[in-house]
């Protein structure tokens, strides 16, 4: 199942957006569960993931792009497609990574085709993103920047690239459960790696692209070594 969050203002183009979203579901045999509302304050204030965005940007207070630009902040990855009568800012879109455009008035093939697009981009990104429920609310981060995670009784810290470190209640066999088929392996009990951050293969250790060397606990030292050399031996 995946769930859409239509923001618009206006009830009759809520209900084609509504009708059409539907109407793909029925012919792709996906199911779509569906919240409509009518602004972007509200939006923004959920704390509800989606899967999927369909923004107008002509809206009451904070515009559509002025709140994908904002929803950047916490998640890089949900597809975005904007549903607009203002075809000036397409060129914008894609500066917050928007999976589509249609200008209005929208019709079954154009939603169709962003439909398509959008959930290549789902599929794309499954197991390749996390979603992180921090104090602030929730963060959705692709794994390519996350060096590694590591666990202190049910707090779980990710450590990303651009040196920030996020804490969230959890599980490490939770997270592994979340990444499964995700370049990532366990280094001890307490640890687990993103092999593509691997900077360096060092006797008892692994050197991360930051600098820091997470230790390889002795009963799984043939288990990370046999892993790693697979996997850095067939993508470098």
């Amino acid at each position: 199942m995946i769930r859409v969050l239509i923001v618009e203002d206006e009830a009759a183009e809520a209900e084609r957006l509504l009708s059409y979203v539907r109407r793909y579901g029925e012919a792709h045999g996906k199911t779509f569960q569906i919240t409509w509302l009518k602004s972007a304050m509200d939006m923004l204030s959920e704390k509800a993931h989606y899967g999927l965005v369909l923004l107008d940007i002509d809206l009451p207070g904070i515009n559509g792009m002025e709140a994908a630009q904002l929803m950047r902040l916490f998640d890089e990855v949900t597809p975005i497609v904007f549903v607009t009568n203002l075809a000036q800012y397409a060129v914008k879109g894609y500066e917050v990574g928007a999976t589509g455009f249609i200008i209005k008035p929208v019709t079954w093939g154009n939603l169709s085709m962003s439909l398509d697009r959008a959930l290549r981009s789902i599929r794309q990104n499954a197991g390749r993103s996390v979603m992180i429920p921090t104090e602030d609310g929730l963060r959705v981060v692709p794994l390519s920047k996350v060096i590694y995670v590591e666990v202190t009784g049910h707090r779980l810290t990710y450590h990303l690239e651009s040196g920030e470190r996020l804490e969230a209640r959890g599980s490490l066999g939770q997270l592994e459960e979340e990444l499964a088929g995700a370049p990532v392996v366990r280094v001890t009990k307490s640890c687990v790696a993103n092999m593509d951050k691997i900077s360096l293969v060092r006797g008892q250790g692994l050197q991360m692209s930051n600098g820091t060397v997470l230790r390889i606990s002795r009963s799984r030292k043939r288990e990370v070594l046999d892993a790693v050399t697979d996997y850095l031996g067939g993508h470098r």
